[in-house]
């Protein structure tokens, strides 16, 4: 296709737009539906066919779950543990490789920060955890990066066949890793089954989804609890018999608000306010309920059902090693040890084969906060060393491996000592008479 000669020199000063292969997928809404445990079913058993499996169902179930807010809240939380680590981009010899970290990263208020578009791609392939599967769609380069880089509909992607089609349930498609046109821009995310039943994973939402049906039920009932019990009842009493005499005073009832009236005849008509003994109490079934089911899903996504609500001081979340940050220190690993590889072999290969000139061997890595503190106290205690053998440390080397800025020891001049006039002008006199 001749798409690599036309991008050679896509990192060079002149703004350069290259459009990129796009699959041809027709735009058809995916419709959202009433989720139960009966779609539930039909989902995972359209997933898990012997022939012609497809994940259209399954995805469509999916659109729920990720709205739920106590979900889209620790699913945010999973992902900031890597998103907001530092990256660092290195040569094969462990240098810092400046034109990589140019490429993926700019400053801003002298801090370096992953640039949108890379932090994007960490962030479709981190949703392949939950769905599943991704496929990153690195789209248009404009002047040396990927402004549009998007994620492909789920449903018109065939994780087992590793195919997009044009709309849901094609058997065929573009097979995206290995047709010449479409392979170096498009990167597809995977993610292993535990079950064997398919080549793909069906992700963390599967497990989220029976708790989450209950969640937003649980959601309905409660508001038609409070609606019918927890609000008070008006009831007015009348006995007029002309129907339009009737309608009005059924009318004041009804537009009843935060500034009531009501209009009553001395004799026969009254209005009174009903309320349950279940309203003072009876909420609290709903809310033990969503206080295990929410235990439940932190305890899924994060590792610890106190996860995202441990409060720092409170027994047993004390301390960096409390159960909960511990939790989230694993999956911050797991998750390094899955995002790491769609970096330096995915992304890397394909930068490569559009032109952009990454070395061989140049790799991304991450650094958490006590990492770096444990860096810079090691190369300080070598620092330390060296001088006591007679030798010195090279502060760019030490600004280099910590990060750690140095300046120069400005040694204070001494000021002269000051006496009183009488004191030094008797100084003064005896200094002139020694002189001569």
């Amino acid at each position: 296709m001749g798409i690599i000669s036309n991008i050679k020199n896509v990192l060079s000063p002149t703004p350069k737009i290259v459009q990129s292969a796009k699959t041809p997928i027709v735009p058809i809404q995916l419709l959202r539906i009433r989720q139960d445990v009966t779609t539930r079913a039909a989902a995972i058993n359209e997933a898990e066919r012997a022939y012609y499996p497809f994940r259209v169902k399954m995805q469509q179930m999916y659109v729920n779950t990720r709205e739920n807010g106590f979900i889209k809240a620790c699913v945010e939380r999973r992902k900031d543990l890597t998103l907001l680590r530092k990256w660092e981009f290195r040569t094969a010899s462990g240098e810092i490789d400046q034109q990589l970290t140019d490429l993926l990263c700019h400053t801003i208020n002298g801090k370096t920060q992953l640039k949108t578009w890379f932090t994007t791609y960490l962030s479709i392939c981190m949703d392949a955890l939950f769905f599943g599967y991704s496929v990153v769609h690195l789209d248009d380069i404009i002047d040396g990066e990927f402004p549009y880089i998007n994620t492909i509909k789920r449903e018109n992607v065939s994780p087992d066949r590793i195919t997009i089609g044009s709309f849901a349930y094609m058997t065929s498609g573009c097979k995206i890793q290995e047709e010449e046109e479409f392979k170096d821009w498009y990167v597809f995310v995977g993610t292993p089954n535990e079950t064997g039943a398919s080549r793909c994973g069906y992700g963390l939402f599967w497990e989220l989804s029976i708790y989450e049906i209950f969640m937003r039920n649980l959601l309905g009932f409660n508001g038609d609890f409070v609606e019918l019990f927890s609000q008070p009842f008006r009831v007015g009493k009348t006995n007029k018999t002309n129907e339009a005499e009737r309608q009005e005073f059924a009318n004041t009832l009804a537009q009843m608000g935060s500034s009531g009236w009501a209009l009553l005849d001395d004799i026969g008509d009254s209005i009174e306010f009903i309320e349950t003994s279940l309203g003072g109490s009876g909420y609290k079934g709903y809310d033990n309920f969503e206080a295990r089911l929410e235990a439940k899903v932190s305890q899924i996504i994060l590792g610890h059902a106190d996860a995202i609500k441990s409060i720092a001081g409170k027994l047993g979340n004390s301390g960096e090693e409390s159960p909960a940050q511990q939790a989230l220190k694993d999956k911050q690993t797991k998750d390094a040890s899955f995002v790491l590889p769609l970096v330096n072999k995915q992304l890397f290969d394909r930068l490569r084969a559009l032109g952009f000139n990454i070395a061989e061997g140049s790799v991304a890595c991450m650094m958490n906060d006590s990492e770096e503190v444990d860096n810079a106290n090691t190369i300080a205690d070598l620092s330390d060393k060296i001088k006591q053998g007679g030798l010195q440390m090279d502060g760019k080397y030490f600004t280099e491996k910590t990060g750690i800025p140095l300046a120069e020891i400005v040694a204070p001049t001494p000021n002269a000592p000051t006496f009183p006039a009488k004191i030094q002008n008797k100084l003064n006199h005896m200094y002139s008479k020694h002189s001569h």
